[in-house]
């Protein structure tokens, strides 16, 4: 017997400079031609997408929740969901990167998943990060992070660059331009580090840590392969963190880092975990999933592990 959902939609128009909005019409039109019932709300502010999804999963009945957005407007409405055993969660990509998509393996534009998604019922599971700092925790698709790959991200929210390439759609390129002069003038910081995998523990100190990210896609800012064998249904989590290398060396190994070939060289570390810890002798920046949450020295991230039913 086929299970009778509420389709509701969370739509960032906005999105990839306004672009989105020609990309919503189409949605919208295959909709009325289907005589597919939906509600759509339209987000207007920051945080407006995890209100949408609070309310639209606190019923206790199944909800198939659409999200039209770039990486931003997904990492918000995952932190709204309140009920992830009832909530078939899609998807729609219309940002300039559009990470979450590609790292959970969706193919296609905003149009075919929806049409994918509305012709079945079958799903997949996948896992979630959550990072806890002072103050606060969120849930992350893609990844968190603290020290330079954070900091371009907060450029990149209010970048020209960003939305003078949006127009070409090289939106993407961004993260990777704004980290070359990030590398020159970002401040490094030493690290205590405790990891938690498969019941054993680490501890080690680092010095001169430039940044640190907990993925759980292999990719992020437009397609960096930051941790190139990650899998989102592993069960835990990637930790990627360069240090001890002078600034000019890094520099010169981000073409490495780009192609993905960076497992094994001096300063790269990659560490499977369920729980980090890395405490920083000096605040830097944190990023989720893009979105900039603060300056911290103390932060933890742990995987949710097979929490996550996607449809698409």
């Amino acid at each position: 017997m086929r299970i009778i959902m509420k389709n509701i939609f969370i739509v960032n128009k906005a999105s990839r400079t306004g672009r989105a909005a020609d990309v919503w019409d189409e949605l919208e039109a295959y909709l009325k031609f289907e005589n597919i019932e939906y509600e759509a709300h339209f987000t207007a502010g920051a945080n407006d997408a995890t209100e949408f999804a609070k309310s639209a999963t606190s019923s206790g009945q199944k909800v198939a929740l659409f999200v039209m957005g770039g990486d931003g407007t997904l990492n918000e409405a995952l932190n709204g969901i309140v009920d992830f055993e009832n909530t078939l969660y899609t998807p729609l990509p219309s940002g300039s990167a559009n990470d979450f998509v590609s790292g959970i393996g969706l193919e296609g534009d905003a149009l075919e998943i929806l049409k994918r998604a509305l012709a079945t019922e079958e799903y997949k599971i996948f896992d979630m990060g959550k990072v806890i700092y002072d103050g606060g925790q969120r849930l992350f698709g893609v990844s968190s992070g603290i020290g330079v790959d954070a900091y371009v991200c907060l450029q990149a929210l209010t970048s020209k660059l960003k939305k003078f390439l949006n127009k070409f759609g090289l939106g993407s390129a961004t993260y990777g331009l704004l980290t070359v002069g990030d590398i020159f003038t970002m401040p490094f910081s030493d690290a205590h580090i405790t990891r938690w995998f498969k019941d054993e523990v680490e501890e080690k100190d680092v010095k001169g840590t430039i940044f640190a990210a907990a993925m759980n896609c292999r990719a992020e800012g437009g397609g960096i392969p930051m941790a190139p064998n990650a899998t989102p249904d592993s069960g835990y989590l990637t930790a990627f963190y360069a240090h001890d290398i002078s600034r000019l060396k890094c520099l010169t190994l981000l073409p490495v880092l780009v192609a993905g070939k960076h497992e094994g060289k001096d300063g790269f570390d990659l560490l499977n975990f369920d729980k980090i810890r890395i405490q920083m002798k000096d605040k830097m920046c944190v990023h989720v999933d893009g979105e900039h949450v603060g300056f911290f020295e103390d932060i933890t991230f742990e995987c949710i592990p097979h929490a996550l039913k996607i449809r698409g």
